[in-house]
């Protein structure tokens, strides 16, 4: 009897702790504020506090995407944000040098959120401020999709059982928001998709009520249209979906 209590209680152990959380996030928050003469950057986004592979793809990820939106210059090389930022300090000093009059300071802005999480599958959103002088900066929203149990970056091909379908279903949803008829060109109405041909945006992600593509300014529009969203409910998409999302009830 005692055997059997003893095996019951290393299962339950042991099955709890395959199914503890494999990532766990505090928040890496860096900023400029008071550093007037040098451009104001500010970062807060999710870094996972797990030693798992999974969760250092992330924070590798996520690392290299702030360094590479802080590079000014890209024949400099980094390795650290911190440094990223120096770089873009020595050339927001060298523009303010050369145009003292015309330097307003400079500004970088990282804001990064998970928008959806099971045992399957982490969606993180970072959104994005750049202004580098000129008429207005510009603003934008980036989509990482990580495989949990491979620890993986996921491709937007790789969340697809069925591309066609889906690009199908894609384009009659965005035509339908747009109020763009089936039967005339998809630049109708004043998109700008390349020979008249839709696409599925560079950024696709998962949140806690769909699959939602996202196009970032200029992307397919004008700077006036701004982001456009169209929004995929799971109970529409998830057959074509290597990853199915959760239903809302």
């Amino acid at each position: 009897m005692n055997h059997k209590f003893f095996l019951f209680l290393f299962l339950v152990v042991l099955i709890g702790c395959n199914n503890k959380k494999e990532v766990s996030f505090d928040t890496l928050s860096i900023s400029t504020e008071k550093e007037i003469d040098k451009p104001l950057v500010v970062i807060n986004v999710p870094r996972s506090i797990k030693d798992t592979k999974v969760a250092k793809i992330i924070n590798e990820t996520l690392k290299e995407k702030i360094i590479s939106l802080l590079i000014f210059d890209d024949t400099v090389e980094v390795t650290t944000i911190e440094d990223a930022i120096a770089s873009l300090n020595d050339e927001f000093l060298s523009v303010k040098e050369k145009l003292p009059g015309e330097a307003t300071r400079w500004e970088a802005t990282v804001d990064g959120s998970v928008v959806y999480e099971n045992d399957k599958i982490i969606t993180i959103e970072l959104q994005t401020y750049e202004f580098t002088g000129g008429a207005h900066g510009y603003e934008s929203s980036i989509f990482f999709n990580f495989d949990v149990e491979k620890g993986e970056l996921l491709n937007n091909e790789d969340l697809f059982t069925s591309k066609e379908a889906f690009y199908t279903l894609a384009e009659t949803k965005f035509r339908t928001q747009e109020k763009i008829p089936l039967d005339v060109p998809i630049n109708d109405t004043g998109f700008m998709f390349e020979e008249e041909v839709f696409m599925l945006p560079i950024n696709i992600g998962y949140t806690k009520d769909g699959l939602k593509l996202l196009y970032n300014t200029y992307e397919v529009g004008s700077y006036a249209d701004g982001q456009i969203e169209v929004l995929l409910p799971y109970a529409e998409v998830n057959q074509m979906l290597a990853i199915k999302g959760k239903i809302k009830e």
